[in-house]
């Protein structure tokens, strides 16, 4: 408890002056008394829960016994606004913060936790809507769901930013945030069987598919920002009605704070700063992606280039960091690149072998998710270092080294090299498909060569349950387009072909070598060249 047992006795006396006892369903303090961040000449804020109160809220302010600030609620108004902002939260978004029962603990624990119910599922839905698929890969710790709510009533409310900060950076401020973040924690808990949110102690993972269709959060989601606000101001100025003197003072209390700059806090200014991934850190605006990279790479002063790797449509960059004594190259690629369109029309052109994702968040899901399961089970894969949600931005680890299509293209020129690469490039594809995964992209110009074995590093189209001999097909008949060196590609496939054989899916090779999985190609094969392949593919199936 923050205050004592003697102020305890005179708040419930001073209620007891302003309600009726016996109507009296709870009373609870809040505000700088409570939170630790008070003066000497501050103000007491309490609630005061009544029975069937006519006029529904009312503020009442008292110089004596002790200079207080009483806010009075109708018991099943307060309620109304936990479930659904009734009062455009202008009680029970008190309750966020730090509090201190005097009576009835059970009222108010009961109306704060269905209040954060209610923000935390609004908050799961909006990030849903903006990051998309990619949403269930974020851990949202309990503290970003009370920072992005005060957010939002700061931004309503500016006069209460001042008491915001204070409570959060004060002696108690991380108490206080531990305090708060516990009914988080609880409210999570008690959600969970509906099966749009999966929470332990470190946060909540949303089911963004679950979390749309259900009944709950829809609710949730109608009553708009805009107008929750305009209902807390107005509910404002109904429970202020009070005299000349009080009104003045109450202003200059507001005008007082608003010049007063509180001190910078991030949690408050930027609340998805919180947020958290299995793998590389969140860069909620795309803007400062630059300078979070250089810190996370170790940079202070440095300078930068760029360049765009890969084949002409492709959405990624080298950005290289350059330092007094070192340099770091890393991969930017960004899914909603106008060069990103190029799935669109493959997806057309293959529509009869392969379903192509197009849409830039669920290309970002599944790169993200696969490169974090494919190195989970031991597979290389380009480590992320950051990720730009809202932007559609994943950050990787640069890996040098050539790529297997260039190495292949050596081969077709010189006659050397390629082969052992083309084999266990065959022999890592055989693994994969084991697992029940499909690359949906499987071109050699997507594997690096480096001294530690073969990178996979394009994996947007990747996916469990995908279309294993898509990516037989598509391997062999991509790498013999528009190519006359029928005895070269032949060493190539059957290098590749026998690798595979011994640990991928012999019924997948049977139906790579169909009409559906040629017909994309044919127009870039000789004759001749489809039919050595053709015929490969049958004497393997």
């Amino acid at each position: 408890m923050r205050l004592t047992g003697e102020e305890r006795r005179i708040l419930t006396d001073l209620a007891g002056g302003l309600v009726e006892p016996s109507r009296i369903a709870g009373i609870a303090a809040y505000g700088s008394k409570v939170a630790g961040y008070s003066r000497p000449d501050s103000d007491y804020d309490v609630i005061i829960v009544s029975k069937r109160f006519r006029e529904g809220v009312r503020y009442r302010y008292l110089d004596s016994p002790v200079a207080a600030s009483a806010l009075i609620v109708d018991q099943e108004m307060l309620e109304q606004d936990a479930r659904s902002s009734f009062l455009g939260e202008f009680v029970i978004g008190r309750l966020l913060n730090v509090y201190e029962p005097i009576s009835n603990p059970a009222l108010f624990r009961t109306v704060e936790l269905e209040y954060k119910k209610r923000v935390l599922v609004e908050a799961l839905l909006e990030l849903s809507g903006d990051y998309g698929e990619f949403g269930r890969h974020l851990l949202v710790p309990y503290d970003y769901f009370l920072f992005d709510k005060l957010h939002r009533r700061a931004s309503i409310y500016p006069p209460a930013l001042y008491s915001y900060v204070h409570t959060y950076t004060c002696g108690a401020g991380d108490e206080n945030r531990r305090i708060s973040m516990s009914g988080f924690e609880t409210a999570a808990l008690a959600l969970q069987p509906r099966g749009f949110l999966l929470a332990d102690a470190s946060g909540v993972k949303m089911v963004p598919e679950k979390l749309k269709g259900d009944a709950f959060t829809q609710v949730q989601s109608l009553f708009s920002v805009t107008a929750r606000g305009v209902t807390q101001y107005a509910v404002h100025g109904y429970a202020g009605r009070v005299g000349p003197s009080v009104f003045s003072r109450e202003a200059l209390s507001k005008l007082r704070r608003m010049r007063e700059t509180p001190p910078p806090f991030t949690p408050l200014e930027q609340p998805r700063s919180l947020l958290k991934l299995d793998e590389g850190s969140v860069v909620p605006d795309a803007a400062l992606l630059v300078r979070e990279l250089a810190g996370l790479l170790g940079f202070e002063s440095y300078s930068t280039s760029e360049r765009d790797i890969g084949e002409p449509y492709s959405t990624t960059r080298v950005l290289t960091f350059s330092g007094r004594e070192k340099e770091k190259s890393v991969v930017v690629k960004n899914y909603t690149d106008i060069r990103s369109l190029k799935w669109a029309f493959l997806g057309i052109w293959a529509s009869a072998a392969n379903r192509f994702s197009t849409g830039p968040a669920s290309r970002m899901d599944r790169e993200y998710g696969m490169t974090v399961a494919l190195r989970s089970k031991g597979f290389l894969v380009p480590r992320i270092l950051a990720v730009a949600p809202a932007e559609r931005v994943i950050v990787k680890d640069f890996v040098d080294g050539p790529t297997l299509s260039s190495r292949i293209n050596e081969f077709f020129r010189s006659g050397e090299g390629a082969v052992e690469e083309v084999a266990s490039y065959g022999q890592l594809l055989g693994k994969i498909h084991a697992l029940g995964v499909a690359l949906g992209d499987a071109k050699p110009s997507n594997v690096i060569i480096s001294q530690d074995g073969l990178y996979l590093t394009d994996l947007e189209q990747t996916v469990v349950g995908g279309d294993k001999a898509w990516d037989i097909a598509e391997f062999l008949y991509y790498t013999a387009k528009l190519s006359n060196k029928e005895e070269e590609m032949k060493k190539i496939a059957l290098a590749f072909l026998n690798s595979y054989a011994k640990g991928g899916d012999a019924a997948s090779i049977a139906k790579a070598k169909g009409q559906k999985y040629f017909g994309p190609f044919r127009p870039f094969l000789t004759p001749g060249m489809a039919k050595m392949l053709r015929e490969l593919l049958t004497g393997y199936a």
